[in-house]
Order: C-alpha cells, then sequence, then structure tokens
C-alpha cells in the first residue's frame, strides 16, 4: 500500500488532519510517516486506548520503523507522566487519577505546556506530533493537543464518521473546529480491510455509504453487494424480533479460524449477555463493568442468604445450564437439616460454607465450583474473571476492599487488553478499532448515525442485518439536532 502523497503532506505541513475512514489503512499510514520522518528527534505519537497503543507499535515492527524513532503513548499516559514531572508548575492534584480525576490531569499538561517552562523539553525530545483516533478527543484533550502544537508540527488522523465514544460527561472536541485548528490536508480512500481478502465490492459500498450517512441520515441496504444479507422479522413484535435476531445470528457459518461479531444493544449489558446466551456466545464487557460494580457493591453489605442469592443471581446471568432454582431450594433445605439420598456435591459444600461464614472466600469458592459443573458454560466470562479476581486480591490480604481490589483488576485488564472468542457478542463502544470476518447487526434503528456506520465496518467478509425495511433510517442524536438548530439560524 503507498501512503506517499499522505505522507508528504503531513511531513511539508505545520499543522494539519487527515480523514481516515474505518479499514483505509490509517496504522499504515501513520506507520510510514514515522518512519520518513527519520531521527534523532522523535516523533510523538499518541492514541486513546493501550490497544490502540500496542496496534500502531506492531505495525511499526512489521514495517521495520525503529521504535528508538518514536515515542508511542495514550494520551492519558503521556499527560500523566509530563504533569507529574513537573507537580508544582502543572498543578497536577494526584499522580493516581481515577473517573473524573482525568479532566484535570489533561489541563493541567496543558497549562505546563502553555506557561512556557517546558518548551525546550519539548523540542529537545520531539520534532512533530500524531495524533490518533482523533474523533475521540475531548475538549480537554484538544486543548492539550492544541497546546503541543503551538511548539511542535501537528498532524490529526480521525474520521468524524466514527465519534461514538463521548467519555462520561465530557464534550467530545467538534470537528468542524478540529478543522479549522488542523486543516484538512489529506484523506485516506483505499478500503485495504476488504481488498485483502478480496472483497472490494463490500470495501467500495462502504466508503459510498458516507454521503448518504452524512448528508441524508439513511443507508440503502438494497443497493449493497451480495454478501450484505438482510434477515426480515415477520413482525415488530418482541418474540419475532428475537426470533429473527436468533437466525440472523445461527445463519453464519465460520470456516477455519474465521470469527463473528453480534452487535447488540450498546445501552444494555443484561440483554446483550442474554443474546449471547441464546446464540451460544460469549459477551464482550466493558471494563468498568456495571454488573460487576453491583455485584460487588451488594456481596459487600449484604450475608447468608440474601449474600447466596445475590451470587446465583450473577452465576445465572452469566452462566447457562445451571438449574439455579432447583440449587438453591436444595441448598436451602441441607442448610435445615435435610438429609438427602444423593451426595452432597461440591457445589452444595461450597454454598453451604457461604451460609455459614461470612468469609468471602466461600463466595469465590461457590463461583469456582459452579463454573466446573458439567453441562454449565460461562457466557459472559470476562464478567465472571473480573469477579473472580477480584475477590481472590480480597482474600489473599493484598487489597482491604472490594471497590480498591475492583480498581486494580479493571487496570489490569486495560493494560493486558483482551482476548476475543470466535464467536462474540458486543456493542459498537466495544467493537470500534476491531475486525471481525463476520458480522450481525440487530436493532439497527437504535443505532445514531456515527454507531451504524461503525457496525457496518467491522466485518470484512459478510454482513448481516435484522431490518423490516431494506432502508436503514438512523436514529437522530442530541448533536445532530443541535447542528440542524444551528444551521437554521444561520
Amino acid at each position: 500500500m503507498s501512503n506517499e502523497p499522505i505522507v508528504d503532506a503531513v511531513l511539508s505541513s505545520r499543522l494539519g488532519s487527515v480523514v481516515a475512514p474505518a479499514g483505509c489503512g490509517k496504522t499504515d499510514c501513520i506507520a510510514d510517516v514515522v518512519k520518513a520522518a527519520g531521527g534523532p528527534a522523535k516523533c510523538l505519537v499518541l492514541t486513546h486506548t493501550l490497544a490502540g497503543v500496542d496496534s500502531l507499535r506492531q505495525r511499526m515492527k512489521e514495517k521495520d520503523v525503529s521504535l528508538h524513532h518514536t515515542d508511542l503513548e495514550t494520551i492519558a499516559g503521556w499527560s500523566l507522566r509530563f504533569a507529574a514531572a513537573f507537580p508544582r508548575r502543572s498543578g497536577l492534584a494526584t499522580r493516581e487519577p481515577r473517573g473524573e480525576d482525568w479532566p484535570a490531569v489533561y489541563a493541567a499538561a496543558t497549562q505546563l505546556i502553555r506557561g512556557g517552562f517546558v518548551t525546550g523539553v519539548l523540542k529537545a525530545s520531539y520534532q512533530r506530533v500524531l495524533v490518533d483516533e482523533y474523533q475521540d478527543c475531548t475538549a480537554e484533550q484538544h486543548a492539550l493537543i492544541l497546546a503541543l502544537s503551538q511548539h511542535l508540527p501537528t498532524c490529526i488522523f480521525g474520521d468524524p464518521l466514527q465519534a461514538i465514544f463521548g467519555f462520561r460527561n465530557e464534550q467530545l472536541a467538534d470537528w468542524k473546529a478540529v478543522t479549522t485548528d488542523f486543516p484538512q490536508i489529506g484523506a485516506l480512500k483505499e478500503p485495504w480491510r476488504w481488498k485483502r481478502v478480496k472483497n472490494d465490492k463490500l470495501g467500495c459500498w462502504l466508503i459510498g455509504i458516507r454521503d448518504q450517512l452524512e448528508q441524508l441520515n439513511r443507508v440503502d441496504l438494497a443497493a449493497a453487494p451480495r454478501c450484505v444479507s438482510r434477515v426480515i422479522p415477520q413482525s415488530l413484535t418482541k418474540q419475532d424480533l428475537l426470533k429473527a435476531n436468533m437466525s440472523a445470528g445461527r445463519s453464519v457459518k465460520l470456516r477455519g479460524e474465521e470469527t463473528l461479531i453480534v452487535i447488540g444493544d450498546k445501552a444494555s449489558e443484561l440483554i446483550r449477555g442474554s443474546l449471547a446466551a441464546k446464540l451460544k456466545c460469549s459477551a464482550i464487557e466493558p471494563v468498568a463493568c456495571q454488573t460487576l460494580g453491583s455485584f460487588l457493591a451488594e456481596i459487600d453489605v449484604c450475608t447468608a442468604r440474601d449474600r447466596l442469592t445475590a451470587v446465583l443471581d450473577l452465576a445465572a446471568g452469566a452462566m447457562s445450564g445451571l438449574a439455579r432454582a432447583a440449587f438453591e431450594r436444595r441448598v436451602v433445605r441441607l442448610a435445615g437439616g435435610w438429609k438427602p439420598r444423593n451426595k452432597i456435591t461440591e457445589s452444595e459444600r461450597a454454598a453451604l460454607d457461604l451460609l455459614a461464614s461470612n468469609e468471602l472466600a466461600h463466595v469465590l469458592s461457590l463461583l469456582e465450583c459452579l463454573r466446573r459443573q458439567s453441562g454449565v458454560v460461562a457466557f459472559r466470562r470476562e464478567l465472571l474473571s473480573a469477579v473472580q479476581n477480584t475477590l481472590r486480591l480480597v482474600v489473599r490480604g493484598e487489597h482491604s476492599t472490594l471497590a480498591e481490589a475492583a480498581w486494580h483488576v479493571q487496570n489490569k485488564m486495560r493494560h493486558a487488553g483482551r482476548r476475543l472468542a470466535r464467536r462474540s457478542v458486543g456493542s459498537t463502544l466495544l467493537v470500534k478499532g476491531l475486525q471481525f470476518d463476520h458480522a450481525v447487526i440487530v436493532a439497527p434503528e437504535k443505532l445514531s448515525r456515527n454507531d451504524l456506520y461503525v457496525a457496518l465496518t467491522r466485518a470484512s467478509r459478510t454482513i448481516t442485518v435484522v431490518s423490516a425495511t431494506p432502508t436503514l433510517i438512523v436514529k437522530a442524536t442530541p448533536q445532530q439536532n443541535v447542528s440542524k438548530r444551528g444551521q437554521g439560524h444561520e
């Protein structure tokens, strides 16, 4: 793949932006820029996630780019490290930020740069700044990059159609304002993800629907290539929609090491978990999993029978084949002195221990025993692993509270990344940036314009959409409504 025109434009521009549609070789392009830039001063390459850092590092290795020529970090990690190096000048309040602390970290790094105290350090360390996935930058992160761009040539890479994150209550940077600060100097146009598997027609169609989405807020499936199919529900009742979802998910036959992603409800972990159970898939969980937090908070304050119920509720929502109601009835009878004819199982023994003691070790033991039962299949494996790892840290005395242990488990997950099953269920937020061979999209009518684009561009071979109509009309977002009102006043 040749990125020479874009590479030349980046290296010859003081400030600029490159529009990078999904699957068009952005990671390769950034690696090519770093290689062409050479040394001795480094390129500072920033992105949002540790997975993004790993992807860029791997691509640079494949292209024989010397890692001595780049400082590759997350925006969060670099900001914290830089602000912490000059705490008095930056005004950094904490070296271990959590959640709502991060905007203050970006503000501290921005203050440090704007104050001029580190201009010499920046210019001695770096020759230029490259920022990946810029559409996901918050206003605070944009202010930081603007401050850096006052001292170093800066180019950003992103795609406004893939802006779906919106961290917590933070506003994403407005793309029109972004391209005022960083004028567009190029756009990637070749759908390499699909060309690599000789599926050029799908790649070209996905490039073509960008205008439909941006201008009309719709996609016409009737014009799609044959590898895009539609499952039509018999009616819009809940039962018929579920049947259509099941039919779509089961219709995809995987060959060899091929992968499938079923893209479900963005708002509900429980709905996605239920879909995963029915389709015999594995649910992809958010790192900051709501179910994890709720469960830990519940078992932290309850004991005995209430704690047993909480553990079994979690297990039933994460594993199939449990016979939960019968298990709980039998354990309660055993606890009351009933003498069964059959031998007490290890799961029942663990449940009885839990009823008799408030030790968290018994919660961990019960979950481990339930997972080992014959016929039991975990469809929310990431959730169960996070719960068990959190409990282990407290049981071993490495952390004194469940909340503290959970934070460390989640932090480790961010650094370690995730290993996906061949058949997975997730949301657009969880699969953005990931690639699969096949995709099934359920309830597309609930997706915003950007969510639909992200969903459609995940698969390289086939796409199956559950929809009553061939025209997908996207759900309006508050940002789109504000934009339309603003245009009306002009």
